[in-house]
Protein backbone atom coordinates (compact mmCIF):
# COMPACT_ATOMS: atom_id res chain seq x y z
CA UNK A 1 0.00 0.00 0.00
CA UNK A 2 1.53 3.58 -0.65
CA UNK A 3 0.35 7.12 0.29
CA UNK A 4 0.17 9.88 -1.24
CA UNK A 5 3.10 12.43 -0.58
CA UNK A 6 3.77 16.25 -0.79
CA UNK A 7 7.26 17.22 -0.78
CA UNK A 8 8.66 21.30 -1.48
CA UNK A 9 12.04 21.89 -3.14
CA UNK A 10 13.65 24.88 -2.87
CA UNK A 11 17.21 26.24 -3.81
CA UNK A 12 18.69 29.74 -3.38
CA UNK A 13 22.62 28.88 -3.85
CA UNK A 14 24.25 27.59 -6.96
CA UNK A 15 22.67 26.72 -10.15
CA UNK A 16 19.02 26.96 -8.45
CA UNK A 17 17.14 25.40 -11.57
CA UNK A 18 19.01 22.25 -12.00
CA UNK A 19 19.50 22.13 -8.01
CA UNK A 20 15.72 21.26 -8.47
CA UNK A 21 15.53 19.32 -11.51
CA UNK A 22 18.01 17.08 -10.04
CA UNK A 23 16.71 16.78 -6.61
CA UNK A 24 13.46 15.56 -8.13
CA UNK A 25 14.93 13.23 -10.41
CA UNK A 26 16.79 11.99 -7.57
CA UNK A 27 13.87 11.23 -5.26
CA UNK A 28 12.06 9.87 -8.11
CA UNK A 29 14.63 6.83 -8.28
CA UNK A 30 13.65 6.48 -4.62
CA UNK A 31 12.91 3.16 -4.18
CA UNK A 32 9.18 2.60 -3.33
CA UNK A 33 8.55 5.86 -4.85
CA UNK A 34 6.60 6.89 -7.83
CA UNK A 35 6.61 10.28 -8.53
CA UNK A 36 3.51 11.86 -10.32
CA UNK A 37 3.90 15.32 -10.74
CA UNK A 38 5.91 18.22 -10.05
CA UNK A 39 4.31 21.82 -10.16
CA UNK A 40 6.09 24.81 -11.93
CA UNK A 41 9.02 26.54 -10.57
CA UNK A 42 8.34 29.93 -8.56
CA UNK A 43 10.91 32.80 -7.57
CA UNK A 44 10.30 33.42 -3.68
CA UNK A 45 12.42 36.10 -1.55
CA UNK A 46 14.23 33.98 1.08
CA UNK A 47 12.13 34.37 3.91
CA UNK A 48 13.57 34.08 7.99
CA UNK A 49 17.00 34.56 7.03
CA UNK A 50 19.42 37.04 7.06
CA UNK A 51 19.24 39.91 4.74
CA UNK A 52 20.61 39.51 1.36
CA UNK A 53 20.24 36.45 1.25
CA UNK A 54 19.79 35.12 -2.57
CA UNK A 55 16.25 34.54 -3.23
CA UNK A 56 14.60 31.09 -3.63
CA UNK A 57 13.32 29.40 -5.90
CA UNK A 58 10.75 26.53 -5.50
CA UNK A 59 8.68 23.81 -6.08
CA UNK A 60 6.23 21.14 -5.27
CA UNK A 61 6.24 17.56 -6.15
CA UNK A 62 3.38 14.88 -5.62
CA UNK A 63 4.11 11.47 -5.58
CA UNK A 64 3.07 7.71 -4.27
CA UNK A 65 5.34 6.42 -1.37
CA UNK A 66 5.36 2.69 -0.12
CA UNK A 67 7.13 3.11 2.90
CA UNK A 68 6.73 5.01 6.03
CA UNK A 69 7.52 8.42 6.55
CA UNK A 70 11.17 8.14 8.58
CA UNK A 71 12.51 6.08 6.08
CA UNK A 72 10.85 9.02 3.23
CA UNK A 73 12.80 11.24 5.51
CA UNK A 74 15.97 9.36 5.85
CA UNK A 75 15.91 9.52 1.95
CA UNK A 76 15.61 13.13 1.68
CA UNK A 77 18.39 13.66 4.28
CA UNK A 78 20.52 11.99 1.98
CA UNK A 79 19.66 13.50 -1.18
CA UNK A 80 20.25 16.68 0.68
CA UNK A 81 23.37 15.68 2.04
CA UNK A 82 24.81 14.94 -1.39
CA UNK A 83 24.20 18.68 -2.16
CA UNK A 84 25.78 20.15 0.81
CA UNK A 85 22.96 20.65 3.34
CA UNK A 86 24.00 19.62 6.96
CA UNK A 87 22.16 21.80 9.01
CA UNK A 88 18.43 20.54 9.27
CA UNK A 89 16.18 23.16 10.24
CA UNK A 90 18.52 25.95 10.55
CA UNK A 91 17.78 29.65 8.01
CA UNK A 92 20.93 29.48 6.09
CA UNK A 93 21.08 30.01 2.35
CA UNK A 94 21.13 26.37 0.72
CA UNK A 95 22.07 24.19 -2.77
CA UNK A 96 18.50 22.09 -2.27
CA UNK A 97 16.16 21.58 0.83
CA UNK A 98 13.73 19.27 0.58
CA UNK A 99 10.55 19.15 3.02
CA UNK A 100 7.99 16.37 3.77
CA UNK A 101 4.37 18.43 3.53
CA UNK A 102 2.01 15.43 3.29
CA UNK A 103 2.00 12.34 3.72
CA UNK A 104 -1.38 10.49 3.04
CA UNK A 105 -3.67 11.29 6.20
CA UNK A 106 -0.84 11.17 8.81
CA UNK A 107 -0.32 13.01 11.46
CA UNK A 108 3.07 13.16 13.33
CA UNK A 109 4.82 15.24 15.96
CA UNK A 110 7.89 13.97 17.52
CA UNK A 111 11.36 15.52 17.60
CA UNK A 112 12.60 14.58 13.48
CA UNK A 113 9.63 15.17 12.00
CA UNK A 114 6.59 17.13 11.53
CA UNK A 115 3.73 15.98 9.37
CA UNK A 116 1.77 17.93 8.13
CA UNK A 117 4.89 20.61 7.92
CA UNK A 118 4.13 22.60 10.76
CA UNK A 119 4.51 25.89 9.07
CA UNK A 120 2.63 24.47 5.55
CA UNK A 121 -0.57 27.68 5.86
CA UNK A 122 2.20 30.13 6.62
CA UNK A 123 4.14 29.34 3.46
CA UNK A 124 2.91 31.32 -0.15
CA UNK A 125 6.25 30.17 -1.80
CA UNK A 126 5.05 26.30 -0.63
CA UNK A 127 1.20 26.91 -0.96
CA UNK A 128 1.44 28.45 -4.48
CA UNK A 129 3.02 25.58 -6.57
CA UNK A 130 1.00 22.95 -3.88
CA UNK A 131 -2.26 24.33 -5.01
CA UNK A 132 -0.85 24.26 -8.89
CA UNK A 133 -0.89 20.35 -8.34
CA UNK A 134 -4.22 20.10 -6.06
CA UNK A 135 -6.33 23.01 -6.28
CA UNK A 136 -8.93 21.42 -4.10
CA UNK A 137 -6.41 19.99 -1.28
CA UNK A 138 -7.63 20.07 2.03
CA UNK A 139 -5.62 20.47 5.30
CA UNK A 140 -5.51 16.69 6.73
CA UNK A 141 -5.68 18.59 10.73
CA UNK A 142 -7.65 21.37 10.42
CA UNK A 143 -9.79 20.47 7.74
CA UNK A 144 -9.89 23.46 5.51
CA UNK A 145 -8.92 23.73 1.94
CA UNK A 146 -5.29 24.94 1.43
CA UNK A 147 -6.41 27.54 -0.85
CA UNK A 148 -8.08 29.92 1.79
CA UNK A 149 -4.90 30.08 3.59
CA UNK A 150 -3.32 32.28 0.71
CA UNK A 151 -4.29 35.48 -0.07
CA UNK A 152 -3.70 37.78 -2.73
CA UNK A 153 -1.09 40.02 -0.84
CA UNK A 154 0.74 36.35 -0.14
CA UNK A 155 0.24 35.36 -3.99
CA UNK A 156 1.72 38.51 -5.32
CA UNK A 157 5.36 37.77 -3.57
CA UNK A 158 5.54 34.68 -4.91
CA UNK A 159 6.37 34.41 -9.05
CA UNK A 160 6.40 32.30 -11.54
CA UNK A 161 9.73 31.39 -12.86
CA UNK A 162 9.25 28.97 -15.02
CA UNK A 163 6.09 26.80 -16.52
CA UNK A 164 7.99 23.79 -16.88
CA UNK A 165 10.69 22.42 -16.46
CA UNK A 166 12.36 19.41 -17.48
CA UNK A 167 10.75 16.75 -16.33
CA UNK A 168 10.54 12.74 -16.88
CA UNK A 169 7.07 12.05 -15.38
Amino acid sequence: MSNTIYLSFGSNLGDRENNLIRGCEMVRSLEGMEFISCSPIYLSPAVEMEEGAPDFLNMVGKGEYQFTPLELLNSLETIERKFGHREKGSYKPRFLDIDILLFGSEIITDDRLAIPHPRITERPFVLVPLLQIEPELVHPVTGRKMATYLGDADRDQILLYKEYAHRKY
